[in-house]
């Protein structure tokens, strides 16, 4: 959890996004990143910049060991209410 913290402090930090991080309490203990966001537009700069950035990949590298294959997804859900 702590290295989940630091990726969303970085990209807090980098990006000035407001994400919240959490991890399942039953099952697998998946961690989830959470923000919002006006425009899909936004999401796809965010994404681009991240990919170019040297810092953000070796803090990913870092905790290498807790990926697994196929366990990265992007959602994106339409809030209502």
């Amino acid at each position: 959890m702590q290295w989940a913290g630091e990726v969303a402090a970085y990209l807090n930090k980098t990006c000035s996004l407001n994400i919240k991080f959490g991890i399942e309490l039953f099952g697998a203990g998946w961690i989830h990143w959470h923000f919002e966001t006006d425009s899909l537009e936004m999401i796809t700069a965010t994404n681009a910049r991240s990919l170019q950035d040297r810092e953000y990949a070796a803090l990913l590298d870092k905790a290498q060991s807790l990926w697994l294959e196929g366990g990265l997804r992007d959602t994106i859900r339409a809030i209502l209410g």
